[in-house]
Order: structure tokens, then sequence, then C-alpha cells
């Protein structure tokens, strides 16, 4: 009896520390990664071999082979020969943005006629590149992947003339105010007057070329700050946009269509408050041209 119950004893002592450990460790006061007092240490790799090993990386991988994600399309988006970014014509070129799309192979339009595939331009995880085709009709569009799995678009899509194009649009998408006799052409600044018209607009508002375009300056200057220079294409021409938010994304000679978008308002330069500093230029700007009053035209943009 003293035998068994000198052997209970002794258990019981052995035991109470490691009881006593683990409850400080396990605790809900374990310091979390975020603010550890030591650097985090890499998990070793497992070694090759032993059967540990093999139930391991049955857990990391699943037992198998990973299966790549189904395509999803978010948005469809207008690039080249748009009435507006959600407005494309028969032979334009859109952008399908989503998931997973680096697999499609095939595009699916409407016609009056059945379905029409289209090749595609380019191809990415995000974003799938394609020609609207000349017999397309409004209606959902399609992708396919490698594996047969397919998307569609999540509204349908309106397709419109070439005729619908506007020639020109007036250059900041939102509300707006052509300001004091300050912000007008020929107003008085320290050394020069005022070479175009100021548009008051909140910070951020899209801007957008007024007509089809090539873009022949995309530079900063330490009056107008993020700035650029297009000119208009079948004229003889410029318009100059300054003080933008950031640079424009666009690239010296690329062409743009009216109402692509070009920028945003800002402040940048020796800007007071986030303005749109239009000029308007008959020739070459700043190198034989000359400026004239933009407020007439700018007005009749808005009728």
């Amino acid at each position: 009896m003293l035998v068994v119950f000198g052997f209970l004893a002794l258990t019981f002592i052995v035991l109470m520390p490691a009881q006593a450990e683990a409850r400080v460790l396990d605790g809900a006061g374990t310091a979390s990664l975020e603010n550890s007092p030591v650097e985090p240490v890499e998990p070793t790799a497992p070694s090759s071999g032993g059967q540990g090993d093999v139930s391991s990386s049955a857990t990391s991988t699943g037992g198998g082979l990973g299966v790549p994600g189904l395509p999803v399309i978010s948005s469809v988006v207008c690039l080249r020969q748009c009435v507006s970014s959600s407005r494309p014509t028969r032979g334009a070129i859109i952008a399908i943005r989503g998931k997973n799309l680096d697999r499609v192979t095939r595009v699916i339009f409407r016609s009056k006629s059945g379905r029409i595939a289209t090749r595609l331009r380019t191809r990415s995880v995000g974003a799938v590149r394609v020609t609207v085709p000349k017999r397309t009709v409004r209606g959902y569009l399609s992708v396919v992947d490698s594996g047969g799995n397919r998307a569609r678009s999540p509204r349908e899509i309106s397709i419109f003339p070439i005729s619908a194009i506007p020639i020109q649009v007036f250059p900041v998408r939102g509300p707006i105010s052509f300001g004091s006799s300050g912000s007008r052409f020929g107003a008085g600044r320290p050394g020069h007057i005022h070479q175009g018209q100021d548009v008051s607009a909140s910070c951020g508002t899209t801007l957008v070329s007024i007509r089809k375009a090539r873009v022949v300056y995309n530079q900063w200057d330490d009056g107008g700050g993020n700035y650029l220079v297009l000119r208009n294409i079948g004229t003889n021409t410029n318009f100059v946009y300054m003080h933008m938010l950031r640079r424009s994304p666009l690239k010296v000679g690329q062409v743009v269509g009216a109402g692509a978008r070009i920028g945003r308002v800002g402040n940048t330069g020796r800007s007071y408050g986030c303005h749109l500093h239009f000029e308007y230029w008959i020739g070459p700007w700043q190198t034989g041209g000359k400026p004239i009053d933009p407020l007439p035209f700018l007005r009749s943009l808005l009728k």
C-alpha cells in the first residue's frame, strides 16, 4: 500500500512544473507576430525522406495538384475608337478586366446570326484586349479559357456606330467655374500676362482630350506644374493643360480620341487652388505660334 501511495505522489510532483509552464506559454498573453520583441524565424524546409515529411507535404498541397482559378470578368472598358470609355464601336479596341484571364483563348460576342469568336490582341492575369468584330450587336460577351471554363460580362455591352464618336467635348468632367477677371486670358501676372483661361474644379476631377490629338509634350515645369500639350489632328492648333495632379499617363507621340482621359485637375507648380490652366494656340506651342483667348471656345463646348 505504501509503495502504491509513494508512486502516485512521485508522479504528481513530476507533472506539476510541466503543466504550470504550459499555462504560461499558451495563454492569451502570448506576443503576436505584429509586435514581436524578436525577429521572426523562417520555418525550416522539411528534410527529404521519412514518413513525417510525406504527411507534411500532403497537408501543405492538399494532397494533389493545384487547380487554376476560374476566369472572372469585372468590367469592360473601351480604349480606342470609342464614343466613351463604356461605349465601344464596331472595330474598337476594348479591355476586358477581371481575374484569372491569363489562360483565356477566346472572346465571344453576339451577332444577329449567333455568336462570334475573336482572336486576342494581348492577354494577362488581369486583362484581355480584343478588337470588337464588325458584326457585333448589343449583348453579353464571354471569355473561354484553355480548360473550357467560361465567364460572362456582368452587363450587356452596347455597340455604337463610328458616327456617334464626338468630334469635340469639354475638357473637364465635373462641375466648373471660369472664375473672375484674374482667371481670364490677358490678365496681369508678375513679368508677363496670362496666356490662357483658368477653369476651377475640384482636385482629382477627370480631364479629357477635347479633340482627336497627338501628344507633343508631357513634362513638369516650376510654373505650370505637370502639363500636357496636344496637337489637334487635321488642324493647325494646339491645346495646353497645366497644373495637373500628376504627370499624364500618355506618351509623347500617342494619339488620343475626343473624350479620352488624359489626367486629373490638380494644383501643381505656381498655382493657388485646384484648377485647369487651359491654353489655345494657333500654330506650334511656344515655337512660332500665338495664343488666343480660349474662353469663347470653351463656352461653346458647354452648349
